[in-house]
């Protein structure tokens, strides 16, 4: 993954005459925007002005009434690929985006806040009401995703701070994505979360297969330049690329954040929580995917107390949140599909610079908090007159999550022992096309290692007829300390061959 973060660096020298070009009439390009973001960070962060009191102080039900107008959705009277709805400032939203929509020639033009874009017949008060605004909260982009004749279906959504979600064929929303993460849980230092400022959209052509848009990012510690291809299909990717321009040393830098909510899933039983429906999460695990094939996978845990974790990104090509249940009878919600809620996986592009990849799980006692974050984080902290460029694609995926890491663990379950405060029986099931293909007699052992001056016994791998795939079982003994984290690790391997047969199952038992 690279060198130090100075090493990273690349700064282009048409950055420099970008104002002459401009005012020559150059065509828009990335550099345009970068250029824009490294005039930025020379000056002072500036806060966008308090929005108007008549939309500050919407509340969620009024705000919800405000609704994208359907006769005017950008673009839809020209039958392109791509269709954009605008987002109402106001409730949360209270930093209005400027928008700008790039044409065939390259050429950009501001697009106003325009009160057309909206429906407020439910909301009679804002009807007639006059906005002095500089632009929307955000936007959805629409495209024909599911094939359904003559609809547009939502491909994905960029609203509040650096946040977006995407979409890919019969997928419903549940993680987000974030241009940038600062100082997220660092002691010592205050969490930022930076801005997009400014979007331009190059306006779609009636054969194109992809849509382009980039974005400006700022907050008081750094700026930002971004780009988005964005490819709908099956498996939605987003081919992303940025520079950074560092006005502020930043104790903890996030690339390519990953936001997701767990409340709850099998591996809970212990702890009770106030719900009908069996597990309700929208991802269940940390995914990382090295050069050598080698996977490893974390399953998350909603604790009483933050867990903070870094994982090694030495040989890494990908990491991601993944949602691997699709069982609709492990999540049971009719109105919320956490069964179709899509996998994002990362890969780095080119040089990276060389860091790890932070695991961070917050407690939440309800489904309404985005309590998983993951980011990659480069080992050298970023001071003041630095830049980073660097690109990476993000994966939206739902039906090939397996290709990533074939012969996986599909359940961890854990019983308390009765009777005992220090012994837990862990049961793992595993699953794949290479482990269910090997008949009941296959010599596979487990390799079970556990830290901490913890004990494994009664280790036991035997075929699981109902999957078809492996059941492995032991137990951890805490040696009467029960109350220090433990790192449990479990691979199945062949064993006169000591072949590894499947992902490294990485676990912290926390009590």
């Amino acid at each position: 993954m690279g060198s130090s973060i100075l090493s990273a660096l690349v700064i282009s020298p048409t950055i420099l005459l970008l104002p002459l070009f401009s005012a020559l009439g150059a065509p828009f390009t990335f550099e345009t925007v970068e250029g824009k973001a490294k005039q930025q960070a020379s000056k002072a962060y500036s806060a966008p002005a308090p929005l108007e009191k008549s939309l500050s102080e919407l509340d969620y039900d009024g705000y919800r009434l405000i609704r994208s107008s359907q006769e005017n959705t950008l673009w839809a009277e020209q039958e392109l690929p791509f269709r954009l709805q605008f987002m109402h400032p106001g409730y949360r939203f209270l930093k209005p985006v400027k928008m700008n929509i790039v044409d065939y020639d390259g050429n950009s033009s501001p697009l106003a806040f325009d009160k057309k874009y909206f429906d407020y017949k439910d909301i009679p008060e804002l009807e007639k009401t006059q906005f002095d605004v500089d632009g929307f909260a955000g936007f959805r982009i629409l495209h024909p995703l599911n094939d359904v004749q003559g609809q547009y279906d939502e491909l994905g959504s960029f609203v509040g701070a650096s946040y977006f979600r995407l979409l890919g064929k019969d997928q419903s929303y549940g993680i987000s994505a974030r241009g940038l993460a600062l100082n997220s849980v660092t002691p010592g230092a205050a969490e930022e979360f930076p801005d997009f400022t400014e979007y331009w959209f190059i306006q779609p052509k009636p054969e194109d297969k992809s849509f382009t848009l980039y974005a400006l990012l700022d907050s008081p510690s750094v700026t930002g330049a971004y780009r988005f291809i964005i490819h709908p299909g099956e498996t939605t990717r987003a081919a992303i690329t940025v520079s950074l321009f560092f006005r502020k040393e930043v104790k903890c830098l996030g690339l390519a954040p990953l936001t997701s909510m767990f409340w709850y899933g099998e591996n809970h039983r212990e702890r009770t929580f106030p719900d009908w429906r069996p597990e309700v999460h929208d991802s269940d695990g940390l995914l990382l995917k090295y050069r050598n094939q080698q996977t490893l996978w974390r399953p998350l845990y909603n604790h009483h107390a933050i867990r903070n974790a870094l994982f090694n990104a030495k040989e890494l090509v990908g990491y991601g949140l993944l949602q691997r249940d699709r069982d609709f009878n492990n999540y049971q919600d009719l109105g919320n599909p956490q069964h179709r809620a899509p996998s994002t996986w990362v890969e780095p592009s080119g040089e990276w610079p060389s860091g790890g990849i932070r695991l961070i799980e917050l407690p939440t006692n309800n489904e309404a908090m985005d309590n998983i974050v993951s980011f990659y984080q480069p080992a050298q902290s970023p001071k003041a007159g630095d830049s980073l460029r660097y690109s990476y694609c993000l994966c939206w995926e739902k039906t090939h999550e397996q290709q990533l890491s074939p012969n996986q663990v599909i359940a961890t379950r854990i019983e308390k022992l009765p009777g005992t405060e220090t012994l837990r029986r862990f049961v793992l099931d595993f699953s794949g096309p290479d482990l269910n293909k090997l008949p009941d007699n296959t010599n596979i052992t487990a390799e079970v290692s556990s830290t901490g001056g913890t004990k494994v016994t009664e280790t036991q791998c035997f075929k699981n007829p109902h999957t078809g795939g492996w059941r492995v079982a032991f137990i951890l003994d805490l040696n009467q300390n029960p109350t220090q984290p433990t790192q449990i690790h479990c691979l199945l391997k062949d064993l006169p061959n000591q072949t590894n047969l499947s992902e490294i199952w990485s676990y912290q038992w926390t009590p």
